[in-house]
């Protein structure tokens, strides 16, 4: 199971994101794998993407053998969720990189948190309450969630 961020770790890595090392920790906590698509925090409990290339969120399903199905992207801008869109991967977007979150949601989010600090007041009800082991995005969910 995988949790690929570029909004939060990728390279614009900003120690002072609300929430952002609590989430990696709490991600951790709950059974994912945790793989960043640029450098992130010294002792973050996740794996880095060393040369992501063109694609990163691609190479960091590579880095742990996973698919689409059993991943979920956090983004921060609307180019991050169509990558996201594209590999099939569902998306959790963060409204830190600028985009706002109707740009974010006609992109493709699942969901659209105001920051990391939101994502996590609602982690429970969030698509990254718990890895998922198969089925398709929003089954048995009632569908998309905002926070």
């Amino acid at each position: 199971m995988t949790v690929i961020s570029a909004a939060l770790f990728g390279t614009d890595w900003r120690p002072a994101l609300p929430g952002g090392a609590e989430l990696l920790r709490e991600c951790a906590a709950r059974g994912w794998t945790v793989v960043l698509t640029g450098p992130g925090p010294v002792g973050a409990p996740a794996l880095t993407v060393a040369d992501p290339g063109g694609d990163p969120l691609r190479a960091a399903l590579a880095l742990v053998d996973g698919g689409p199905p059993h991943a979920v992207a956090v983004a921060g801008s609307v180019r991050e969720v169509r990558a996201a869109r594209r590999a099939g991967v569902p998306c959790v977007a963060l409204e830190t990189g600028g985009d706002a979150g109707p740009e974010l949601r006609a992109a493709g989010a699942a969901e659209v948190h105001r920051d990391a600090a939101a994502l996590l007041h609602v982690l429970d009800d969030s698509l990254l309450a718990r890895p998922r082991a198969f089925g398709p995005v929003g089954a048995g969910t009632g569908g998309p969630r905002n926070g």
